[in-house]
């Protein structure tokens, strides 16, 4: 009895310790109480974070999405700008005036500019390429043009000003971040402001031949086509009345829910602080994707609010757009649910306390008995009986514990019974895994014993070697006896390495790295060197220590020979390839060229770094019909040779002769094309030349021929002529002055005269008559046939322009028979003009030609005629070939002239066009003492 007594006193006592201990518990859950509360705010406060982190992931993304646009519209407008050539066409004489106009200030100046164009498309003030591009992207475009003060002029584009017209003239002043980047040569890509509004652009330069910025070009989204972007941030509800909004660094609200575009700097909170401006001054400030808050007093008197409630704004700051990024709300709006939580929990709070003390109390006149049965019980298990039940029944708490405590001491009974068999089990068990891990063992030593190239090492912490395989027997000349246990690894380094600290290097970067690579001088044994390439690993055990370090290594000195001797060969070859003076270039199978040597980029005009990764259908004149038609050959033959063709060159065009085959890989397919280009513009000129002579010579033969058939012909017509004058002085003399018969006499004189004047000609022609060579300035007979001829040619209003080189050195000639030359020359072109209704002008010039060998003085006579039909060019200087009227000429004039310049060792070229005019080129050898003799050999002979 005293016993049940005594357990009843010390349940009451527990009981009290429980109502003891329920009060600190309380004060400790009204401390964690406020801690949630604090917690939970933040959590609310992280929602914004939250917010306004996704809005800038949202934008990041947009703008990635928008620079990949304008990055490809970039590039397609680069391939249409520069489709029609490589360089801008600069045109100093003929400006451009531009009202240029500032697009921050709108300050005007006018500018002179040069005009351009580029592959004959104009671009100054001509918007044909810009509006392609804009038709093929969607987007605008822009040409820039360098003017004074380095601002950047559109002088072509499809970006409008507010009232709807081209924005030509505008231009983007020196100090602008596009300007400044573009200048130094390098490609802008950003957010931008274009004439009236934000736009996310993209410029690249425009240089010229010297690689100088001379421009710029331009493609561009305007910012507020952003529409799925802004609808989405506009939808954003925060609370009851917030939501998000975004501003750039001047204010403006670039997304709102209901002020967008409006501009609110000034705004002011209910204290008259300036919320805005500080938002503005901080934001730019902020690290990246770093939150910002500010807190502000605010009564939204447009809602009809009085009283300020305090706001809570976040914000983060887009610096590629300049955009400041926000989302806020009333606080007590954000709190709300903070204070419904905060109210649930401390009623639940109270109610759990309460029932702990009611369930106290009933405890303490419940538990008294079956506890003292419990004990009893344990006291008998304890002393070794697990045989022992406790005998309560029942469905309340007190019949579940002692149910438990009855299946627990089962379960210690079953536990202790079977542990035996469980120790058994897993000896078991571990011997398997032993017998594993050594046929494991055995596994990885025969890999490492059959890598015989290769020596793989093993080491503790100190170096001293492990384990060493039989590649490291081959490859050092150690045997493992020799060195397992015993040996440093640092031996196998050479002394003046293991001197400068390799080997601590070496650890010290696998201790950091994990493992390390390196190529260095070992030694093996007998005290020889080799190169080696090593990769060292260390090994460590799960708590991260190191155990030691394993190193795979092999001989690469052959290999170190052998990429010597390729690079070598490689260094020849180029040397040869670049030294060839035939172009050589080399295609992928798509045709894009992947080499060129230097005779190439001589031939086109254009740097490597320009030509590389172009089509090489870009420099034939044809075009890719004759990259295909190149290639059909290929594909069919497998070869081509001495295929001639024309090549394109930076300002013109190059006639070759090419070569080519097909380049291909050691299975047999096709990896491109080798072309080599042999450049036949000499060879051109040299047939040319060859041609003309050609056809000197041919012509100089039939004059040579010819005059000697007139010779002997004017002999033979002059002895007839001669007896028919003599005859008729006598028959005058026989007849009387006024006989009817004068008449026919006199009629018959003037025929003779006329006959004696063609055989005068006639023997002109044949150089029957007698040259006086010396020296002279070729200048004098050109003068005297403008004395005789100058008159003439004023009446018929003819304009003379004389264009004389001062100080032309002499030449050896007869000065009458050049006068004639001259005479002839100038009454042809005044002939020529007589019906023309042009301005009639005749231009005289004399200048030096240098040669290689010699020299010519050259006299060119030049008239605004009708010009000569392309096929009487060649039979001009023919005997008595003429255009003129019946009896105007003889047709002898243009052979004589000949027939004067090759008695003078000289030449006389014609080049005519119809209705433009012709010009007749007399080329005479300057004097010299070599050209003497041979002219007074000429005279002799």
């Amino acid at each position: 009895m005293k016993s049940f007594k005594d357990w009843k006193i010390r349940t009451k006592l527990i009981a009290f310790t429980i109502v003891l201990a329920l009060l600190p518990m309380g004060v400790a859950a009204v401390v964690s109480l406020q801690k949630f509360t604090e917690d939970l705010k933040q959590a609310y406060e992280s929602d914004l974070d939250h917010i306004v982190t996704n809005i800038h992931a949202m934008c990041r993304a947009q703008q990635e999405l928008l620079q990949k646009k304008l990055t490809s519209d970039l590039r397609i407008a680069h391939r249409i700008f520069y489709r029609n050539g490589q360089r801008i066409k600069i045109s100093p004489e003929r400006m451009v005036i531009f009202d240029a106009e500032n697009q921050i200030t709108k300050e005007i100046t006018r500018v002179g500019v040069p005009f351009w164009s580029i592959g004959g498309q104009e671009i100054t003030r001509n918007n044909t390429l810009v509006d392609q591009v804009q038709q093929m992207v969607g987007g605008t475009c822009t040409v820039f043009q360098r003017i004074q003060e380095d601002r950047l002029l559109r002088i072509s584009t499809n970006v409008l000003r507010s009232d709807g017209s081209r924005a030509v003239g505008t231009y983007l002043p020196a100090a602008s971040e596009v300007t400044q980047t573009i200048l130094q040569g390098k490609t802008y890509r950003g957010r931008a402001f274009v004439v009236n509004g934000w736009y996310i652009t993209a410029y690249e330069p425009i240089f010229d031949e010297n690689k100088k910025v001379i421009g710029a070009l331009y493609v561009g989204i305007p910012e507020q086509r952003a529409v799925a972007l802004k609808t989405a941030i506009k939808s954003i509800k925060i609370g009851k009345t917030g939501y998000a909004f975004i501003m750039d660094s001047s204010g403006r609200l670039v997304v709102h829910p209901a002020k967008e575009g409006e501009t609110i700097l000034e705004a002011k909170d209910s204290t008259g602080f300036e919320y805005i401006k500080e938002m503005v001054r901080r934001a730019p400030q902020l690290g990246e994707k770093e939150v910002g808050t500010l807190r502000y007093p605010w009564a939204n008197v447009e809602l009809g609010e009085s009283i300020p409630r305090m706001k809570i704004n976040k914000y983060l700051y887009f610096r590629d757009w300049d955009w400041i990024i926000a989302a806020g709300s009333y606080e007590e709006e954000i709190y709300e649910g903070v204070a419904r939580t905060k109210f649930f929990i401390t009623l639940v709070a109270l109610g759990t306390v309460a029932l702990a003390i009611l369930l106290t109390v009933m405890l303490s006149r419940v538990l008294t008995r079956p506890l003292q049965q419990l004990t009893a019980v344990t006291a008998r298990m304890a002393g070794g009986d697990l045989t022992q039940k406790v005998k309560l029944s029942g469905g309340d708490e007190i019949g579940t514990l002692a149910q438990s405590f009855n299946r627990m001491a089962d379960q210690v009974l079953n536990y202790t019974r079977n542990l035996e068999e469980i120790v058994q089990a897993r000896t078991q068990e571990i011997q398997d895994k032993e017998e594993e891990y050594r046929n494991l063992s055995r596994l990885l030593n025969s890999v490492l014993e059959s890598s015989t190239e290769y020596s793989i090492m093993a080491t503790d912490p100190n170096g001293v070697i492990l384990q060493y395989n039989s590649g490291s027997e081959n490859l050092f000349g150690w045997s493992k006896e020799e060195v397992i246990g015993k040996m440093r690894i640092s031996r196998t380094f050479w002394k003046d390495d293991r001197s400068r600290g390799l080997i601590r290097v070496i650890s010290r970067k696998v201790e950091e790295e994990g493992k390390t690579e390196y190529q260095v001088e070992r030694v093996r044994k007998d005290g020889s060197l080799f190169t080696a390439h090593a990769i060292v690993t260390s090994l460590k055990d799960p708590s991260g220590k190191t155990l030691g370090f394993v190193e795979i290594a092999r001989d690469i000195t052959e290999k170190i020979a052998l990429e010597k001797e390729l690079w070598k060969t490689k260094d020849q070859l180029e040397n040869i390839v670049q030294s060839s003076v035939d172009a050589i270039v080399t295609t992928d199978p798509k045709g894009k060229i992947t080499f060129v040597n230097r005779a190439f980029e001589e031939m086109v005009g254009r740097s490597r770094e320009e030509i590389i990764g172009l089509p090489i259908y870009q420099f034939y004149q044809d075009g890719i019909a004759e990259a295909r038609k190149i290639m059909s050959i290929l594909r069919e033959k497998g070869s081509l040779k001495n295929h001639e063709t024309t090549a394109l060159k930076v300002g013109g065009i190059v006639p070759i002769l090419t070569s080519a085959s097909l380049l291909r890989d050691e299975k047999g397919q096709i990896i491109g094309t080798l072309g080599v280009f042999k450049d036949l513009t000499e060879k051109k000129k040299l047939e040319e030349e060859l041609q003309k002579t050609q056809a000197h010579l041919i012509q100089a033969g039939k004059m040579r021929a010819l005059g000697d058939l007139v010779a002997g012909v004017a002999h033979e017509l002059n002895n007839p002529l001669m007896a028919a004058d003599t005859f008729l002085h006598v028959i005058r003399e026989r007849i009387g002055a006024k006989d009817e018969n004068q008449k026919n006499l006199d009629l018959i004189q003037k025929c003779h005269e006329r006959i004696a004047k063609i055989i005068n000609h006639l023997r002109d022609f044949s150089r029957q008559s007698k040259f006086d060579f010396r020296p002279m300035n070729v200048t004098e007979p050109v003068e005297n046939a403008l004395m005789i001829t100058g008159q003439q040619l004023i009446n018929h209003g003819i304009r003379i322009i004389k264009e004389f080189q001062p100080d032309l050195p002499k030449i050896r000639g007869d000065a009458n028979q050049l006068e004639q030359v001259f005479l002839n020359l100038i009454s042809n072109a005044r002939d020529a003009m007589e019906r023309t209704e042009r301005k009639k002008e005749l231009t005289i010039a004399a200048s030096l030609l240098r040669h290689n060998d010699w020299n010519d003085v050259e006299v060119i006579v030049k008239d605004t005629g009708n010009g000569i039909p392309q096929e009487n060019i060649d039979k001009i200087f023919e005997p008595f070939f003429s255009t003129k009227e019946v009896g105007q000429g003889t047709g002898l004039g243009l052979s004589i002239c000949y027939g004067i310049i090759e008695a003078h060792g000289g030449r006389i070229e014609v080049e005519s066009k119809v209705n433009e005019g012709t010009t007749f080129r007399v080329l005479l050898p300057v004097l010299s003492s070599h050209l003497g003799t041979a002219l007074e050999w000429m005279v002799e002979a």
